[in-house]
């Protein structure tokens, strides 16, 4: 006769199951963990960048351009961690930026030494600054002189630095009028359509590829910038246009240009 197994034993057989269960979640929670770790330019700009400008002069605190080469690594390492912690210890470069900074003290940052390190690394190469050169610059921040700039080289008044043809030779910007050409869709409103990331994407890369370069960007990044600021005046209505008496549009800019 087969007896049903007791609540302990039923617990025992259970027991390997949930310790094997457990040790897998805690494995898991670490590797997240590490995962979730942020990446240094997310650290400077969320520990750093509110107090501090990297090579463009001293801000709350100073211009952190160049501290990788002021101050000694381990020095850095105790001083983002805890600068309190040096200046009480009387520490004198400590004591001296204390002083200097009107007594304004750097919150301590709860960081490992590897996540310190790796930001020091970021800050040693510059980091700050290749990140703010690959930006990319919106067209709601462009200036009149780029959106002059977007008009020329939209109508082929200025050339193109890649030796590309100008828009219009392929595009129209309004469907009721007979400017521009008929090989390609109207752009009235193509900002609207595509904002500034899908269109610069799309005027960087050529319409025809050459076949002696197939990958040569059609804009430079300047370039870019002032057409997508011209093509935003345009959908946004910025734009006053009139056609003059032989049928052809007159495009204007606010400024009369």
């Amino acid at each position: 006769m087969v007896l049903p197994p007791t609540r302990a034993e039923r617990s025992l057989h259970r027991q390997p199951l949930s310790v094997i269960t457990i040790s897998i979640l805690i494995q898991c929670s670490a590797v997240g963990a590490a995962r979730a770790a942020p990446e240094p330019a997310a650290l400077f700009k969320t520990k750093c960048a509110s107090c501090h400008t990297f090579g463009k002069g001293d801000r709350v605190g100073p211009d952190l351009k160049g501290v990788t080469q002021r101050h000694p690594r381990p020095w850095l390492l105790e001083w983002i961690r805890s600068s309190d912690t040096l200046i009480r210890r009387g520490d004198p470069d400590a004591e001296a930026l204390f002083r200097k900074y009107r007594q304004q003290r750097m919150p301590d940052h709860d960081l490992s030494e590897a996540q310190v390190g790796a930001l020091l690394d970021y800050i040693d190469a510059g980091g700050p600054e290749a990140d703010e050169r690959q930006r990319l610059r919106l067209a709601v921040d462009a200036t009149p002189q780029d959106v002059s700039l977007g008009r020329k080289l939209f109508f082929g008044e200025a050339r193109l630095a890649g030796g590309a043809v100008a828009c219009i030779f392929c595009h129209t910007l309004s469907k009721q009028t007979l400017l521009g050409g008929s090989l390609a869709s109207d752009l009235s409103v193509t900002f609207t359509r595509y904002l500034d990331w899908a269109l610069d994407q799309k005027l960087r890369h050529p319409c025809v590829p050459r076949a002696s370069d197939p990958a040569a960007l059609r804009v430079a990044e300047t370039e870019s910038l002032a057409l997508r600021a011209f093509l935003r005046s345009v959908s946004a209505g910025a734009m006053t246009n009139r056609v003059d008496d032989r049928g052809r549009v007159v495009i204007k800019t606010p400024s009369g240009r």
